[in-house]
C-alpha cells in the first residue's frame, strides 16, 4: 500500500496500471517521432511536370500511386536516380517514361512502328531491329524516346577488291575507290591502275579491280609481205591476166613496248621500226581490150575518119575510156538536137558537163558482141537524171525497131577527141 502527501492511499493494483500507462504513452512518442525521423522527398518526373512527393514508402510503384500518377500498360519507371534517403542532397527522382508510337527507317523503307517507352536501344530491341557499329543512325542508343519519333538507319555495304591475287572487303557508308584503297592498306605504283577509277563513289554492290601493271621494250624482226598490184592493160584480152612482176618478201626491225598486267602481258604498243629490206610488189595486169566478134560491124552511120586507125576493131588513138551503162532513143527526122544540129545515127546524147558536145568517140559494147561505133556527142535527153543507174550514153537508131533491139547494154566509150562545147554542122 502507498499513501501519497494527499493522503490518498493506492494499492498495488493501481499502481500497476499506472506504470502500464506511463510506458504505453512511451512507446506512441517514440514511434512518431521514429515515423517523422523516416520520412523523405520524391520529384516524379511525369508528362513535363515535377511531382513532389513526401513518403516514407520504399516501394517506388506505392510512391508513383501517392504521386497520383497512373501507369498505362507499356509505360516504364526510370529509377536510376532514386533511392530511399532522407539526405536533401541526395535529389530523389523518379521518372515515368510514357510508352508513344516508334517508326523505324531502315535504309529508308519503313521496317517497324513499335508503341513502347525507355530509349531507342528499347525501341530496336522492341522491334527486333540490330544496329551495328559500322551502321549510321541519327540517334544514340541511350537518347529517349519522344512521341513520334522516327528512327533512321543507314546501313553500311561491303566493297569488294581484288589485287594482288587476294580478295579483301571492308565495309562503308559513303566514300570513294579512294578510300576503299587507304582502309585496306593498298599502294598503286606509278603505272598500276584502278577499275573503277579512284573518284568513283561508293555504292552496293561495287567491285573494285586493281592491275599491277609494267613496261618492257623488246626487239623483233618481221617479215614485210609484198602487196599484188593489179593493173589494167590494153595489150591484152578484157578476162585475161599476165604476171608482169613477181612479188618479193621484205624485212624490217620493229621495236614494241609490252604493256604487262599482272604478270602477263596484255598489249604490245608499237614504238618505232626501221626497215632492213623493202618487198617488192607482185604485179598483175589485167586486160581491158575487148575482143569483138568476127559478124560484129558498126551500127552507127557516121563513118570512121581516116585519120583513126582501128586494131582488132579497137581504135589505137584513144585517148581516154570510159564504162557504163548505155540506153537507146530515136526522133522524128529532122527533129534538132540539144546542141542545135538535126538529130541522126552517130548522134549521141551524153551528159555535157562529162563529154562535152562535139566530143569525138568510139562505142562498143563490153562483151564485144556489138559495136555501135564512130559518134559525136550532140544531145542530153534524159542522160544525167539517168546517171543514178550507172547510164552514160544514149545512143541514136533511126527506128524503134532497132532501140528495143539495143535495149540496155554495158559499153566502154573510147574517147578520140575531146569537143569544145559546139557541133559542127
Amino acid at each position: 500500500m502507498i499513501r501519497t502527501q494527499e493522503g490518498r492511499v493506492f494499492t498495488g493494483a493501481t499502481k500497476n496500471r499506472i506504470v502500464a500507462s506511463c510506458i504505453l504513452v512511451f512507446l506512441c512518442c517514440c514511434t512518431l517521432i521514429a515515423s517523422a525521423a523516416s520520412t523523405y522527398t520524391v520529384d516524379v518526373l511525369v508528362d513535363g511536370k515535377i511531382i513532389t512527393v513526401n513518403t516514407s514508402e520504399q516501394d517506388v510503384n506505392i510512391i508513383i500511386q501517392q504521386a497520383g500518377v497512373t501507369l498505362g500498360e507499356r509505360d516504364k519507371l526510370d529509377t536510376r536516380n532514386f533511392k530511399v534517403s532522407t539526405d536533401a542532397d541526395e535529389g530523389n527522382k523518379i521518372i515515368v517514361l510514357r510508352a508513344t508510337p516508334i517508326t523505324i527507317l531502315d535504309d529508308g523503307e519503313v521496317v517497324a512502328v513499335v508503341k513502347v517507352a525507355g530509349t531507342v536501344k528499347d525501341a530496336l530491341l522492341e522491334a527486333g531491329v540490330v544496329c551495328r557499329p559500322v551502321d549510321e543512325m541519327n540517334f544514340k542508343e541511350a537518347d529517349p524516346l519522344e512521341k513520334d519519333m522516327v528512327i533512321e538507319i543507314r546501313r553500311a555495304f561491303s566493297v569488294e577488291v581484288f589485287a594482288d591475287g587476294e580478295h579483301q572487303s571492308a565495309d562503308f557508308l559513303t566514300g570513294t575507290v579512294a578510300d576503299v584503297l587507304i582502309k585496306l592498306n593498298i599502294t598503286l605504283g606509278e603505272n598500276d591502275e584502278v577499275n573503277p577509277s579512284l573518284n568513283t563513289k561508293l555504292r552496293p554492290g561495287r567491285e573494285i579491280r586493281v592491275y599491277r601493271v609494267e613496261y618492257e621494250e623488246r626487239t623483233e624482226t618481221e617479215t614485210i609481205k609484198f602487196k599484188t598490184v593489179k593493173k589494167a592493160s590494153a595489150s591484152i584480152y578484157k578476162g585475161t591476166s599476165q604476171i608482169e612482176q613477181e612479188g618479193k618478201n621484205g624485212s624490217k626491225t620493229v621495236v614494241y613496248k609490252d604493256k604487262i598486267v599482272d604478270g602477263k602481258v596484255a598489249k604490245a604498243i608499237k614504238v618505232s621500226e626501221k626497215i632492213i629490206e623493202p618487198a617488192v610488189n607482185k604485179i598483175v595486169l589485167e586486160g581491158t581490150k575487148i575482143k569483138l566478134l568476127a559478124t560484129a560491124t558498126p551500127l552507127s552511120k557516121l563513118p570512121l575518119p581516116s585519120n583513126y586507125v582501128l586494131t582488132d576493131g579497137i581504135p589505137t588513138e584513144a585517148i581516154a575510156t570510159i564504162t557504163g551503162g548505155s540506153t537507146a532513143y530515136t526522133a522524128d527526122a529532122g527533129k534538132g538536137t540539144a546542141s542545135g544540129v538535126p538529130a541522126q545515127s552517130g548522134y549521141v546524147a551524153v551528159d555535157p558537163k562529162e563529154i562535152p558536145y562535139g566530143t569525138e568517140m568510139y562505142i562498143v559494147t563490153s562483151n564485144g558482141r556489138y559495136i555501135y561505133g564512130y559518134c559525136i556527142a550532140a544531145d542530153t535527153g534524159n542522160v544525167h537524171k539517168w546517171k543514178k543507174k550507172g547510164t552514160v550514153v544514149d545512143v541514136f537508131f533511126d527506128t524503134k525497131t532497132e532501140c528495143y533491139q539495143w535495149g540496155r547494154k554495158d559499153v566502154t566509150i573510147y574517147i578520140l577527141k575531146w569537143g569544145s562545147g559546139k557541133v559542127q554542122k
